[in-house]
């Protein structure tokens, strides 16, 4: 959804289907609508469905559309869930779809989408009046495992293959720092009621190399797609292992604790 040409691994991403769903649980809960409120929902970036059988569980009788720009995400969706409507579809575009969802509801997608002050307004502009926007995404500017990463696409030898133009950029409202504040000031004036909040999950890895096959289905992808060869992709895993070391200890059973930031919203329209 970047931008960026690499393709998505639905099986690498599904090894942690559990705790990466779990935030996605936590966002689904605190939406107020009852089953006779809740008759069209979209998921935004759905993945391989995960969140949207989350959604199917919540609201059993809704028709729910889920969206992704990736096509193999959407197949592996498909295959998964075949009583839910699975498309694909670019969160740049929202304002091409219909503008009567009682839901729109998104996790773990935004990190991946530019021009959070265009495309959240135009999530809004897709629910009906008393609709719901539900979203997620984990606050990658703060996270020293990202900063590691861009660190590597802009040294040898990983720089002639990536550097500063492949290096993935972070997707917030701008500065250097993520701001809530300025979400809340975005979300608020095109909504009735708007709540924001932060969480910070630490996943419990099996060691480092459990961290890096974490990254591989996620934040990782778009560098290691960059990288001619194996060896190359094999030490730039190697090295960022041993940046990582400095910052996440591992504890007395091996397990390395992976803390992740994430921001919430939910705003009534």
């Amino acid at each position: 959804m970047d931008g960026m040409t690499f393709t998505w691994n639905a099986d690498q991403y599904l090894k942690f289907a559990d705790q990466r769903t779990q935030p996605s649980r936590d966002l689904c809960a605190r939406i107020t609508l009852g089953n006779d409120e809740a008759h069209k929902i979209l998921d935004i970036g759905c993945g391989p469905g995960n969140s949207t059988a989350l959604l199917r569980e919540r609201y059993p009788h809704a028709r729910i559309i889920g969206i992704d720009s990736s096509e193999t995400m959407i197949e592996t969706a498909r295959t998964r869930h075949p009583d839910i409507e699975f498309a694909v579809h670019d969160a740049t575009a929202l304002d091409e779809l219909d503008d009567d969802f009682d839901i729109v509801f998104t996790n773990a997608c935004l990190q991946w989408v530019p021009n959070h002050r265009t495309v959240i307004p135009a999530m809004l502009r897709r629910v009906r009046k008393g609709g719901v926007v539900a979203c997620q995404f984990p606050e990658t500017i703060r996270q020293r495992t990202h900063t590691i990463m861009r660190e590597l696409a802009m040294e040898p030898p990983f720089d002639q293959y990536i550097g500063s133009a492949g290096a993935r950029p972070y997707c917030h409202l701008g500065g250097e720092r993520f701001d809530v504040n300025a979400y809340y000031d975005l979300i608020a004036p095109l909504s009735e009621h708007a709540q924001v909040w932060e969480t910070t999950y630490w996943h419990a890895l099996a060691g480092y190399e459990g961290v890096v096959e974490w990254y591989r289905g996620t934040g990782m992808r778009p560098y290691l797609s960059q990288l001619p060869t194996d060896d190359l992709r094999e030490q730039y895993e190697r090295v960022f292992v041993d940046r990582l070391r400095a910052v996440y200890p591992e504890q007395c059973d091996g397990t390395v604790l992976l803390p992740m930031q994430r921001f919430f919203f939910v705003a009534q329209v």
